[in-house]
Formats: structure tokens, C-alpha cells, sequence
């Protein structure tokens, strides 16, 4: 394709066309990997997997982005544990640093817990503890105490009730100790959509000849769940699989927000997605996959795209998610998110059914700063705050958005992005659609506007067609990339952008997406 337009649009025509292809496609999960490696090994070996959890160590010994401190002991204990079944003198000399990074890092533990833990930490950082000392591994324990104390609370409450498959306890399975039964097996053939509750399963079953059938399943789940990361490396798995129907709203949403849903070159493939999601949102919601419990994130935007692309919504489906002034992902759960709220209050407000207490809970989750941190389901800032700002446009909130454009503002790096190191693509498409959705009074103020253009600059160098990045800032049991979610909404930012440069000057996009002169 000659120009950066059309490498855009043919981009996310197929991006979009692709959503639910395969059950979703999901970044590697080191926790996963690691977990499988241990108890599970794929037909090809551990070796390879160990391979990659080396390579994903990081500097100071730990494993998991620094970006979120509290995400980083689930996959570090486990690649302890998986390296810890190895003779090899390069796995154990990652060990004995990833041992001292522990040693030194335990202690952000002390204290109160955070808002923001990651998904079912509070049972596997204990069940892993114990698994470290029966290998001989010495790590730190006092640190953990209040988790661990928070961990056998949540543990009581959960095997005093029968589990469901296809449910929340289900995936963090490997954690609760519980004998091996085929009530937990879902449609899948796994445990949970967890590759890690999966492999605990078949390391529990393994002999037994009545559920070889079953076995047999699992192992399949897990085949198809490693595909669906995209690194063809043999062992390697994602946190969770199918993720099909959260892939489909998530990735439509960003459409959604850059008012690209009815957008006349993405139209055809839009509307079979919406046409296909109007039939999945069931009477109790949608979850992450048609086979997993509903949850309410999914829900709420699904019911802001079927109303914004014109198509019929119930907005009383929300209702089983409220829980006081705000909404759940699911019932019964340790902590809320804003951002879950966020996309509730959207949707009702785009529903004519504005929940106000649910507004004013969001805005009163906001930092004298201006920004919204401490969501379960997103560790950067840029997300989050760029959520809750959808859920703020009246008149009520103009000085909540005051001050979340001011942070905006002073937070842009000089290369016109934003981000939580440095620039990237996808915390930038955040500030961006942020900023977008802004009342039009407020985003044509001469700031916010140079603000825009430099954002849009980067986006534009930034971009290279079919290359996405690999920065991991979504967060479950660790942070971890949903692939074709994330690359939709760098496209979404960076799209309207490309038209604004094609009427103006249009140019060439070559083999890595670098501008060339026009012929």
C-alpha cells in the first residue's frame, strides 16, 4: 500500500475481522509458563519454557515489569520453582538472583495490602511460598504475613461452598489444594481458562486411567492456549484462554472511543462483530468467553457498543453487578475497580439511565493530582484515568476534568507521547482518546489542542503496520498484553490522526512503516 492511510485502515479491518479468531490472542504469561513447565511439561519438555524464563528475568534478579511492584511475586516465585527442577548451571544461577531479589523485595509487602492486587494473590503468593520450601528454595515468608493471614480467610470462605466451572475460583484452582474432580473441567477442556489451574489438574489426575478422556482435554485446552500467545516457542502459555468475548468488547470499545464505530471503510467488518456480540449478551451479561461466569466489565461495554452502533440493549442487565454506588466484575469479589464503574456509568448515561451515585463514585476515586490509580485490572494510569473520564461529561464533573487535563498536560513527554517510562504507542493512545473525549468546549481549548498534535506526531512516527509492541501493562495474576485489544486501541488513537496528515500531505509508508518520500 502506497499511503499511511490505507496501511491504517487495511490494518485494523483485519485487526477488527480477527477479534474472537482462534479464542482471542493473548500475550505469554510467566506465571503460566513457569507453572506448566513444572507440572505439566508439553510433549517437547520443560527446556524450551525454562529458555524463556530466563530470558525474562529482569535486571535485578526479579521477573515481572517494575511497573507494578505487587504483580511481580507470583511470576517470580514460580520461575523459581520451574528453574528449581533443573540441573543446569544457567538456570541456577538465575535462581540464586531471583531468590535475592525476593529477599529484598518482600518487604513492599509490609503494611497495608493495596486496592490494586493482582488477581488471586492472595492464594497463590502462600501456596507458592509453601511449594519453595518443600524444594529447599529459601525465600523471605515474615513480609508475607498479612497476605498470607488475608489468603487463608479467602481460602475458608471458598471450599465451604461447591465450585462451578467456568467461574473466578476456578482459575486460581492450583491454589486451594482441593482433590481433583471433573466438576471443575469447563467447556474448554481445562480448569478456569488457567493454563496454571489446568497443569495443576493434570499433575493431581496424572495415572489416573477413568479420566483419560479428560487428560486428554486438558492437554488440548492447553496446546490451544499456548497457539494463542503467538510466540511459537513450545511450552510458553498465556494467563488466561478463551479470552474471545473480552477481546470482541474491549477491542470494539476502543473504536467506541475514537468514534471510529461507524467509521465507512471499517463498516462491513464492524457490524458482523456488533451483529455476533448482540447474539452473545445473554440475559445474566457476557463474560470473557461464552463459557466463563459474566462479569460486569464486559457487560457494560458491550451495552455501550450494541446502543452505539444502534442495535438493541437492556440496560437492566447491569443491575446483578451493582454493588452500592459502584459496579463489580463479580459478585462477591475482594476489591473493586474503578474502571469497571467507569464503563458502567458510560454505558447507562449512553442509555438515557444515568446512575449518578456510580458518577460521583468514580470522581471521588480521582487523586488531588488529577489522576485515578490503584485498578485491579490495568497497572498504568493513563488507562484508568483515560476510563474514568469517559464516565465524567456533564457539567457536574467540568473540575474533576480540569484537573485530569492539567495532569495530562504536564505529564506529555517532550516527544509529544505519554507513558510510564517512556513514550509508547498504547499509554499514549490512552491520553489521546482522553483527551478526544472531552465536552468540545473543553477540548478546543489552545492547549489541549498542541497537546493532541503532539501526541499525534508520535503515534504517527511511532507507527509501523502489522508490528504491535509488546509492553504489558493489563494486570490478572501478572501483567500481561491482550494482543489484538491493545494494538486496537494504538490504532483507534492513531487513525484519525493519519486522516488529518492524508488530506493535508499524504505519504508514503514503506516495508517497516517508516515515512519515504512520494514518487
Amino acid at each position: 500500500m502506497d499511503h499511511l492511510l490505507d496501511s491504517l485502515t487495511a490494518e485494523l479491518r483485519c485487526t477488527i475481522r480477527d477479534l474472537r479468531r482462534g479464542g482471542g490472542m493473548m500475550g505469554p504469561s510467566i506465571y503460566d509458563t513457569a507453572q506448566v513447565a513444572r507440572l505439566a511439561p508439553p510433549p517437547e519438555g520443560a527446556r524450551p519454557a525454562l529458555t524463556w524464563l530466563v530470558a525474562q528475568q529482569q535486571p535485578d534478579g526479579g521477573w515481572g515489569d517494575p511497573l507494578h511492584g505487587h504483580a511481580r511475586d507470583v511470576p517470580t516465585l514460580a520461575a523459581l520453582l520451574a528453574l528449581g527442577t533443573s540441573p543446569e548451571a544457567e538456570h541456577r544461577a538465575a535462581l540464586r538472583h531471583g531468590v535475592a531479589f525476593l529477599h529484598a523485595h518482600a518487604r513492599l509487602w509490609e503494611g497495608p495490602q493495596p486496592e490494586d492486587m493482582p488477581t488471586g494473590v492472595e492464594l497463590l503468593v502462600p501456596c507458592l511460598l509453601d511449594e519453595a520450601r518443600r524444594m529447599g528454595i529459601e525465600v523471605p515468608h515474615t513480609s508475607y504475613a498479612t497476605l498470607i493471614a488475608m489468603g487463608r480467610r479467602r481460602h475458608a470462605a471458598i471450599v465451604a461452598r461447591p465450585l462451578r466451572a467456568g467461574t473466578p475460583i476456578c482459575a486460581s484452582w492450583e491454589a486451594l489444594g482441593l482433590p481433583p474432580t471433573t466438576a471443575v473441567l469447563d467447556a474448554t477442556g481445562g480448569v478456569g481458562h488457567s493454563p496454571a489451574a489446568t497443569a495443576a489438574w493434570l499433575h493431581a489426575t496424572e495415572g489416573r486411567d477413568d479420566l483419560a478422556a479428560e487428560r486428554a482435554n486438558a492437554r488440548g485446552f492447553l496446546e490451544q492456549a499456548s497457539a494463542s500467545t503467538g510466540t511459537g516457542v513450545p511450552g510458553v502459555y498465556p494467563n488466561n484462554w478463551p479470552i474471545d468475548r473480552f477481546e470482541q468488547a474491549f477491542g470494539l470499545y476502543a473504536l467506541l472511543l475514537a468514534d471510529l464505530l461507524r467509521a465507512a471503510p471499517l463498516a462491513d467488518v464492524v457490524s458482523a462483530q456488533l451483529s455476533d456480540l448482540r447474539g452473545a449478551l445473554g440475559p445474566s451479561g457476557l463474560g470473557f468467553s461464552d463459557v466463563f461466569a459474566p462479569d460486569g466489565d464486559d457487560t457494560a461495554c458491550a451495552l455501550a457498543l450494541l446502543h452505539a452502533g444502534g442495535l438493541a440493549a437492556d440496560a437492566s442487565v447491569l443491575s446483578r453487578f451493582a454493588s452500592g454506588d459502584h459496579y463489580c466484575a463479580w459478585p462477591g469479589e475482594l476489591q473493586s475497580a474503578v474502571s469497571v464503574t467507569a464503563h458502567a456509568a458510560h454505558a447507562l448515561a449512553l442509555l438515557g439511565t444515568p446512575d449518578a451515585r456510580a458518577e460521583a463514585h468514580v470522581a471521588a476515586e480521582q487523586h488531588p493530582d488529577g489522576r485515578w490509580t490503584g485498578d485491579k485490572w490495568n497497572g498504568s494510569w493513563l488507562y484508568t484515568t483515560a476510563q474514568a473520564l469517559v464516565a465524567l461529561p456533564g457539567p457536574a464533573h467540568a473540575r474533576v476534568r480540569s484537573k485530569a487535563v492539567s495532569l495530562f498536560l504536564s505529564e506529555q513527554r517532550r516527544d509529544g507521547g505519554w507513558g510510564t517510562y517512556a513514550s509508547s504507542a498504547e499509554e499514549t493512545a490512552y491520553g489521546v482518546l482522553a483527551l478526544r473525549t472531552l465536552p468540545p468546549e473543553e477540548q478546543g481549548a489552545e492547549a489541549v489542542q498542541r497537546a493532541l498534535a503532539g501526541a499525534q506526531r508520535f503515534l504517527l512516527d511511532d507507527y509501523r503496520p502489522f508490528t504491535p509492541s509488546t509492553q504489558r501493562i493489563w494486570l490478572a495474576k501478572e501483567l500481561y498484553r491482550p494482543l489484538r485489544i491493545a494494538r486496537l486501541f494504538e490504532l483507534a488513537a492513531t487513525y484519525p490522526a493519519a486522516t488529518v496528515v492524508q488530506r493535508a500531505e499524504p505519504r508514503r509508508v514503506g516495508m517497516l512503516g517508516a515515512p519515504v518520500p512520494a514518487a
